[in-house]
């Protein structure tokens, strides 16, 4: 990162004292995320030198000092500062590069608007404006940027606040495929555009909408090679991907050299040819090497196709790269679990630092120590995770509890629960899990007290009232009660299968088999379940209809034949399948 800031000479000290405010600071080009096109960036028009006070002089010096010594937090703090208070082009300028160097979306904002603001007539400013107001889902904002360049003969920038309309809301982009509407291309701008409206258009799912504004765009400019990817990918979410694909590998034929070309198909490959994919990565790694994104796909592809000996070479680079090495760390913990090595498997998951990997490491790490017996090396791991993510305290303990009662280790589960509820005592999430961890340890009445602080912290609970409703049909002769419950439940939550087969189980402990059936038809139907099936074969069993029974039991062990509840409710009724 270093290159950003280069040793200050004798010549660059005079031209900082004497001329910071011009804006043609060439060491790092703006970083811009663009659709499927380069937004060219107009030369900026240079400033009139002009002197700086001494003190900001000063500032400006240590934060280029700063900045080669790789302090990069004091040397953005300083442009940042002298930017906001000389509103210099120069320093707001260096200030925004610098930010964008660092990829720090916030300050990267708050300078480009500030540029934008101080030179509303400069590309960089808008382009960088726009792709971070991006970033952040402000889509309507960042359009006004890439309207305003559209209007000055500079129409890419479209595409790019097009490309990220996922990130804004459902209301941010209905206004987006407005402001886009609205907006009159010029001849110079219609393929951007209609590319721009397909773009928007695919990510909210108006497909066929999609499809006739990329044609327009490929009308325009047959030869146009990214309109007519973005309309292979669009056929391809219409459900035709062998034309899609087809049509992809012609592209990708006709300029072999466009490795922007050859991603995209090898993506579109990856959900269907893993074998072709893996073929179009090698290609693009051979002609990028070192490239960690690129290492990443391959790896990940060799590793769904259980090629771990590709797959491991590949990891073990991206460990030395910062941005990949926790995901890199994590894909070599499921090799290792894979092949049964859960000692080198947990070794890479502690390894897993923040990010979107740590939670299915910990999850991993959790269910390696728990079914090797280890829960106090478990709940060590776990103490130490809750006290560096503070903020999420409340579902840690929730997950561990539930990792142990997947390996019915329910005295461990009820422990952890009970320290949570220590630190949260008001939390229904807490108290439910207990709830249903004590029903396992036949601790009926104190299920039934957890379940009843959560209704009263949440009259409107359909889960809860239908979790104590059941209990209370399944495990005691309250049935009145329990009807009361599960009826509350399903007027809140009528199409639920579970409530349903709730429903259908009380009527079966009051005798009303026929609204049994009834309901247990129905429950099933919705979701084919063991449970539901088990409850569904019984009251057939014991209304005679043994025949229906069997077959229904056997579809219900088919959907899960580790499923204990069928045999169980076999052996309880004395039949067989």
């Amino acid at each position: 990162m270093a290159q950003l800031f280069k040793p200050l000479t004798g010549l660059s000290l005079a031209l900082l004292l004497v001329a910071c405010g011009t804006t043609d600071v060439k060491d790092s080009p703006a970083d811009v995320p663009v659709a499927d096109a380069e937004v060219p960036i107009e030369p900026a028009k240079p400033v009139p030198e002009r002197a700086f006070p001494a003190e900001t002089f000063y500032s400006l010096m240590v934060a280029e000092l700063a900045g080669n010594r790789e302090r990069y937090d004091i040397a953005l703090n300083n442009y940042m500062q002298q930017a906001l208070s000389t509103r210099d082009p120069g320093v707001v300028a260096r200030a925004t590069r610098i930010a964008r160097f660092l990829e720090l979306r916030k300050p990267s904002l708050e300078m480009a608007l500030l540029w934008v603001e101080i030179e509303p007539e400069n590309s960089e400013a808008r382009v960088i404006a726009a792709s971070e107001l991006s970033e952040v889902g402000r889509l309507g904002e960042a359009f006004d940027h890439a309207a305003f360049l559209a209007r000055q003969g500079n129409p890419l920038l479209l595409q790019t606040v097009a490309a990220y309309a996922g990130k804004g809301t459902d209301i941010e982009r209905e206004k987006l495929l407005q402001s886009l509407t609205t907006l009159e291309p010029t001849q110079k701008s219609a393929v951007e555009y209609w590319m721009a409206m397909a773009l928007v258009q695919q990510q909210v799912d108006q497909l066929d909408a999609a499809a006739r504004s990329v044609a327009k765009a490929v009308a325009l400019d047959d030869q146009h090679l990214q309109a007519q990817a973005l309309q292979a990918r669009i056929r391809y979410q219409q459900g035709d991907q062998v034309g899609a694909l087809r049509q992809m590998a012609g592209l990708v034929d006709k300029s072999p050299d466009d490795q922007r070309l050859r991603l995209q198909y090898a993506r579109l490959l990856a959900a269907t040819d893993l074998a072709q994919a893996a073929d179009q990565f090698e290609m693009l790694l051979h002609n990028n090497p070192g490239d960690p994104d690129l290492m990443l796909s391959l790896a990940l592809i060799r590793f769904e196709q259980q090629d771990y000996a590709a797959a491991e070479p590949l990891l073990m680079q991206l460990m030395e790269e910062e941005s990949r090495r926790s995901t890199a760390h994590y894909y070599m913990a499921r090799i290792a679990q894979a092949n049964g090595d859960y000692q080198d498997a947990l070794s890479h998951y502690l390894k897993v630092e923040l990010g979107p990997d740590f939670m299915p490491a910990l999850v991993q790490t959790l269910e390696i120590l728990v079914a090797a017996r280890e829960l106090k090396a478990a709940n060590t791991r776990m103490n130490a995770v809750r006290a560096k993510l503070a903020g999420q305290a409340e579902r840690l303990f929730a997950l561990e509890a539930e990792v142990y009662g997947k390996y019915q280790h329910y005295d461990a589960a009820e422990q952890v629960l009970s320290s949570g509820l220590t630190a949260y005592p008001t939390s229904t999430r807490l108290l439910y899990s207990r709830a249903l961890v004590n029903e396992q340890l036949d601790r009926l009445d104190l299920a039934e007290q957890d379940l009843r602080k959560v209704i009263r912290y949440e009259p409107n609970n359909a889960t809860a009232l239908n979790a104590l409703g059941y209990t209370l049909a399944d495990r005691t002769d309250r049935y009145d009660e329990a009807y009361q419950l599960i009826s509350q439940a399903h007027s809140l939550k009528p199409g639920d299968a579970a409530i349903i087969d709730s429903l259908g189980w009380v009527h079966y402990r009051l005798g009303n088999y026929e609204e049994a059936l009834l309901r247990l038809r129905e429950a099933l139907q919705l979701f084919p379940d063991p449970e539901i099936a088990a409850h569904l074969g019984e009251v057939l069993w014991v209304t005679g209809n043994q025949a229906e029974a069997r077959a229904v039991w056997a579809s219900g062990m088919a959907l899960n034949p580790q499923n204990q509840v069928i045999p169980d409710t076999l052996r309880r009724l004395g039949a067989e399948l």
